[in-house]
């Protein structure tokens, strides 16, 4: 495993870089960061790095000083110069200084970026030699303290740690918080389900892996935390309070409020953090921690991304539960509305709902129950072609959004956005369609998306398999032949064009995958998507 240092006097450009890769599935692992090559020349004389990744233009030193200075102490070093289009010239002059390549910010990306690396890491092989094919690794060892830790601060939330035992661990544990004035913010992953699609192919470790890196670099030095994780969506930071602050709340509030955005800027990634209150020992970081949790709940009523604190929650009024609050009366009122198709006065009656069960201080489940009742009393007026209608592509139905909702706004939203689909198919004069013919209508306008034969069935609330079985009797064809077929005649059309590349036209219509979308298309089609390209390409010219 090689040893990386990464300098750039921009903060997001270094956790950026940092957060872009799971260096060490490429041989490499950070051992650290500076914001200037003065900081960056002290780090690399102490840790003897084999790789500096380092901008051009920087404060107090550049990068060409850089080089440099550090060329004559490390030997074996390879430089990397990070650039913008127009400091080319300095490129120049850093490559005849002995720097290794080159990468232009704004065009860095993961590929580039494992490719440079691979570069890199033969060049460094050879210099080395044959003896191990890698210099001795002590990042396994951090690996191991850091599960370790991880394991310490489950087991004492979890009260498996006798009381005696706790400090002596911490200390061999090298545990970087002291035991007084500890705080722990829990922070969960919204939507998580939908945020994992993003890693479906680079998987959770990398997504757990960013959120560590962000986590590290930007809670300030002054603050000591450590960083504990419950799974790929959720994480806890014990701090410290820094000594002599008198306004603990604010700081708080700005340390999160800092890593939500830079989280959901560098990852396009929310979550929301729940803030215990101020402890003192080791052994109440079990409270500390049920107290982050607490607030965490509160975000159901209070809404996902931001910042909770327990403080509140326990001033709050506290939640109970409710009876179903519709009567006779409103069911009148809503049918009303529903003959008169108006979605201004049916947004006023859902939101006349929502303020009786706020004024009740009902709790989540009285909630979501008396949202599924105004959901039957809707299914009791709606014609069956207009159930068949979701607002837009959804592997959720309404059922499901209102019983899984993370939060009650967005329960109440789309409860409403699912009234308007309604009113506009049920005031159309449609004809009865089958099973199959919907099915065709969302393939026809969805084959881009990751649509399936249970997503599809689930739209138009159907059974999967009976779908499938009156699909292929109507159609002639089966359910993935068609999507496939609609997909594949549209690949085609793009490939008449070089406007885009062929990663590029399988994502378009719905093949995420490029290798897959290869094999289907010459499975289908008889020759490759280039060979096809090039083929449509010469009948062309010759027409011509």
């Amino acid at each position: 495993m090689y040893k990386l240092m990464i300098v750039d006097d921009e903060l997001l450009m270094r956790v950026g870089i940092r957060s872009m890769l799971d260096w060490e599935e490429h041989g490499f692992y950070v051992v650290g960061e500076a914001a200037n090559g003065k900081e960056a020349l002290e780090l690399a004389l102490d840790v003897s790095p084999d790789l500096i990744i380092t901008d051009i233009k920087m404060p107090v030193m550049d990068g060409l000083q850089l080089i440099q200075r550090a060329a004559d102490a490390l030997k074996t070093c390879k430089y990397v110069i990070l650039s913008n289009f127009d400091e080319l010239h300095y490129v120049k002059e850093a490559l005849k200084l002995g720097a290794s390549d080159y990468l232009i910010k704004s065009e860095i990306t993961e590929t580039t970026l494992a490719e440079l690396l691979a570069s890199i890491r033969q060049k460094l092989r050879k210099e080395f030699g044959s003896q191990a094919g890698m210099p001795v690794n002590p990042h396994t060892y951090t690996q191991s303290l850091n599960h370790l830790k991880d394991t310490f601060f489950h087991d004492l939330v979890s009260g498996f740690i006798e009381e005696g035992d706790i400090a002596a661990k911490a200390e061999e544990l090298r545990v970087r918080v002291r035991s007084d004035k500890l705080v722990v913010i829990k922070f969960i992953v919204n939507y998580y389900e939908d945020t994992k699609k993003k890693y479906v192919e680079k998987g959770e470790k990398l997504l757990r892996f960013s959120i560590l890196n962000i986590m590290e670099e930007i809670i300030p030095s002054r603050w000591e935390k450590e960083i504990v994780v419950d799974s790929s969506s959720e994480y806890w930071v014990i701090v410290n309070i820094p000594p002599d602050r008198a306004s603990v709340g604010a700081d708080i509030r700005k340390l999160c409020d800092k890593l939500l955005s830079s989280i959901k800027d560098l990852m396009n990634v929310t979550l929301t953090a729940g803030v215990s209150t101020a402890v003192t020992g080791f052994g109440s970081i079990r409270k500390a921690y049920q107290e982050a949790e607490s607030a965490l709940r509160q975000g159901f009523y209070a809404g996902s991304k931001q910042v909770l604190f327990y403080e509140d929650v326990v001033h709050a009024p506290p939640r109970k539960e409710v009876n179903a609050i519709l009567n006779a009366q409103q069911e009148q009122d809503f049918l009303k509305i529903w003959i008169s198709k108006d979605e201004k006065k049916a947004g006023a009656f859902l939101e006349a709902v929502r303020s009786e069960l706020e004024a009740l201080h009902a709790d989540e489940n009285s909630i979501r129950e008396n949202y599924i009742l105004v959901m039957e009393m809707i299914h009791a007026h709606v014609s069956r072609t207009a159930q068949r209608t979701q607002p837009a592509f959804a592997e959720k139905s309404p059922y499901e959004t209102v019983l899984k909702g993370e939060c009650w706004d967005d329960i109440h939203q789309a409860l409403l956005a699912q009234i308007g689909i309604y009113f506009k198919a049920d005031s159309r004069v449609m004809q009865e369609r089958t099973y199959a013919d919907l099915a065709i209508e969302i393939i026809d306008k969805y084959y881009a998306e990751d649509i399936s034969l249970h997503s599809v069935a689930n739209q138009i609330n159907v059974n999967p398999s009976y779908l499938s079985r009156m699909f292929k009797q109507e159609k002639g064809e089966n359910f993935i032949s068609y999507l496939t077929r609609v997909r594949i005649e549209c690949a085609k059309s793009y490939l008449m064009s070089r406007e885009w590349r062929v990663y590029e036209i399988a994502d378009k219509v719905g093949y995420h995958n490029y290798t897959y979308f290869s094999k289907i298309f010459k499975k289908t089609v008889g020759v490759s998507p280039e060979e096809y390209r090039e083929m449509q390409q010469g009948s062309h010219v010759i027409r011509e």
